[in-house]
């Protein structure tokens, strides 16, 4: 019983740093982190809440540039705009209102054309869409 009392606390202390999520390199919101337009790329643009607002930030070789203008929570018509025949397989977007960049999370088993099936994500940029990767940011 004695050792029992002297292991219970290591336990506990334990099981708590192995539940905080502190360490991991992804949000709990999808839309939030890093992204990059291939699986083992550095980062090519970043999303960061502040405020109740999301920001995108580009990578301009080792600094990021942030957009002073806040991205936009696509509602399901605006997503659907840009995604006409599936919308229905898009969880979440975030657009720019005056055009140019846009970012989206599939639905878990979404299926629409130019999905990557390795990404549940795809962006579209000035310079295209396509899928993009979540990956840690540095």
């Amino acid at each position: 019983m004695r050792t029992l009392r002297l292991l219970l606390p290591g336990a506990l202390l334990l099981l708590t740093a192995c539940s905080s999520d502190a360490g991991l390199p992804f949000s709990a919101d999808p839309l939030q982190g890093c992204f990059a337009t291939g699986a083992r790329k550095p980062a090519d643009f970043r999303i960061d809440k502040e405020g109740g607002q999301y920001f995108v930030s580009f990578s301009r070789g080792d600094q990021w540039q942030r957009e002073p203008n806040a991205l936009h929570k696509a509602t399901s018509s605006e997503i659907s705009r840009y995604f006409r025949d599936d919308a229905e397989q898009i969880d979440s977007a975030l657009i720019r209102m005056a055009g140019g960049f846009g970012i989206f999370h599939f639905n878990k088993g979404a299926t629409l054309k130019g999905k990557a099936s390795d990404s549940d994500y795809m962006a579209l940029m000035l310079i295209g869409a396509g899928p993009v990767y979540a990956v840690k940011c540095d």
